[in-house]
């Protein structure tokens, strides 16, 4: 018999972006593996990014929407529909404020809504997937008052960073385990989407994100040509730097500048043109830049299908346990990842696994040497017609929507 899901989360589309592929794609996915899948959202907020494309072809009869007090709701009510990048910035600075975030305002309403979908729908098992964490408490909510097994799904440790180093406050810090000690205690099952995450809360079955094939097949085999295109995918900021990646291709002008003058640099997403200005300049790339602004997967495929190579960074050490869903999207392409990361971290062991990829340290000079000879190999592969890609390899097919909402349907009916 099929099972009855309801999923609660507060990222979903029409907003875009990264947050929403994971509880997307088990709505899409669930029910072909026995599960049917209700979800509980927000109302529409103000957000940076919208993709309602992203529900064409669903029936949106399971969503329902609840009301919301949270400072994104509230700037929906009054008018507005995008907040700018410098905005999200200051917001982050300014979450510390709630707890456990700002979407604390969501929780009363959605906990109201899921009381009703409950009473009227008998489900068979509850998933919250974080961040943020306050849909969490929707789901403790309703798991005890309906006694329905429940699923908590953390995408982050807290947000992107852990705990520590998302509040000053000891007090704070401490509030904020022993809330996720609760949520751990109470939840049926708790599943997480890396290893990192997993060691961090000490708990989780380990459910890796993953790429949507449909967007994938936008991806096709790149020419062997004059160009040879690096490709740039999502946002780029102070978490994922471009620095790097520059700091390597000045390496290969130095090495060899009949090569370097064949490099051209391709981003689709989001990024910040005067954070961006100010190091194209520095490192004299800007004739070699071209960025085509934010479009859906399937299109950013299409746009970098050009590439022979792509390119993938992180910040700091902070961010060492993140697996950014772009990943994924990376791994279905085929193409060669040049990643800024450390090889021991989440992301660096999956490039490495691939053996289609390289890891470096920007702040090592034999890194940086290293990862130029490593992009100076493939441009000259790439000038001799010799660089072979294959879309959607091998490698990356256990990593489709497909066979995520297959493992999550194995989890609900062992509930």
């Amino acid at each position: 018999m099929n099972k009855r899901v309801l999923m609660i989360c507060y990222y979903f589309p029409p907003l875009g972006g990264a947050g929403v592929g994971r509880p997307l794609s088990l709505y899409r996915y669930l029910p072909e593996h026995g599960c049917e899948c209700d979800v509980l959202t927000v109302k529409p907020v103000t957000y940076r990014v919208y993709e309602p494309e992203l529900l064409e072809g669903l029936s949106t009869e399971r969503i329902y929407r609840s009301g919301s007090n949270d400072p994104q709701r509230l700037m929906y009510m009054f008018g507005f529909r995008r907040v700018k990048d410098s905005t999200i910035r200051r917001g982050r600075r300014a979450s510390g404020r709630f707890f456990p975030d700002p979407k604390i305002g969501w929780v009363r309403s959605a906990s109201k809504l899921g009381r009703i979908l409950c009473e009227n729908r008998s489900y068979d098992a509850l998933i919250t997937t974080s961040p943020p964490m306050s849909c969490h408490l929707v789901g403790q909510k309703l798991s005890a008052e309906f006694k329905v097994p429940w699923v908590a799904d953390f995408r982050d440790f807290w947000t992107s960073h852990k705990i520590e180093d998302v509040f000053d406050s000891p007090a704070r810090i401490e509030r904020a385990w022993a809330l996720v000690e609760k949520i751990k205690a109470d939840a049926t099952a708790v599943t997480v989407c890396n290893g990192a995450i997993a060691e961090y809360l000490k708990t989780g079955e380990v459910v890796y994100n993953s790429y949507d094939p449909v967007a994938a097949e936008g991806w096709k085999v790149p020419g062997n040509g004059d160009d040879f295109v690096i490709g740039l995918l999502g946002t780029f900021d102070d978490i994922v730097p471009v620095e790097p990646l520059f700091k390597v291709l000045a390496r290969v002008r130095r090495k060899d500048p009949g090569l370097f003058k064949r490099i051209r640099i391709e981003h689709v997403g989001r990024i910040d043109s005067a954070w961006l200005e100010t190091q194209l300049r520095e490192y004299d790339l800007k004739a070699r830049f071209v960025s085509h602004g934010y479009h859906s997967k399937r299109e950013s495929s299409g746009i970098l299908s050009s590439s022979s190579l792509v390119y993938l960074g992180l910040g700091s050490r902070k961010e060492e346990g993140i697996v950014p869903s772009r990943l994924f999207d990376l791994f279905a392409s085929g193409r060669p990842i040049l990643a800024s990361v450390s090889e021991n971290g989440e992301s660096g062991r999956l490039i490495l696994s691939t053996e289609n990829g390289g890891c470096f340290n920007a702040d090592s000079e034999r890194d940086v040497d290293s990862a130029a000879d490593y992009v100076i190999t493939l441009l000259r592969l790439n000038q001799a017609g010799d660089l072979k890609i294959v879309c959607r390899p091998e490698y990356a097919r256990k990593y489709t929507a497909e066979n995520m909402a297959a493992q999550f349907a194995r989890i609900i009916k062992a509930l």
